[in-house]
């Protein structure tokens, strides 16, 4: 069983042990971050009012990954910077429980009707996860993100309650 717990500026620890290269960061977070991650870009980060970040702990207590959920509109939830990052961990199950746990909170707690996220047309156990949850894609343009010499297509999916 997982628990979400708040997210914290000394947590960039963990962030930093599992992304070792600038293509891993852009895979998790897009542009958002410059590699090497560190602590004060996780501070600003965190600044803004409009996101809720979550480290991922197991039974055991053991922090093995993170997710965010911002407010995109009155009534649409974000999720984004999914990430178990424990290697360890994937292919457990882990990540379709975090998705149970997160949609949950997006409608019961933040009370939102919509929940979005993006995700890159290659990760396609990503994109199976969110479709055994109930995500579908949207009809919204792919949009492409410059990962080195490569240029990655990214796809917006969606949730309704």
């Amino acid at each position: 069983m997982i628990q979400l717990k708040p997210f914290e500026a000394d947590d960039w620890i963990y962030l930093s042990a599992w992304i070792s290269n600038e293509r891993e960061l852009i895979q998790f977070a897009g542009k958002i971050f410059t590699f090497p991650l560190d602590k004060n870009q996780i501070e600003v980060y965190l600044s803004d009012p409009l996101r809720t970040v979550f480290k991922i702990a197991d039974e055991n207590e053991l922090i093995i990954g993170m997710a965010e959920i911002s407010i995109e509109q009155d009534n649409t939830a974000k999720l984004a910077r999914i990430l178990i990052g424990e290697k360890s961990m994937r292919g457990k199950g882990i990540g379709a429980a975090l998705m149970r746990i997160l949609i949950d909170y997006a409608f019961n707690t933040l009370k939102k009707e919509q929940i979005i996220l993006n995700v890159y047309t290659w990760n396609t156990a990503a994109i199976k996860c969110y479709e055994n949850a109930g995500f579908v894609r949207t009809s919204k343009p792919i949009k492409y993100v410059k990962a080195g010499d490569e240029e990655w297509e990214s796809m917006e999916m969606k949730l309704h309650l």
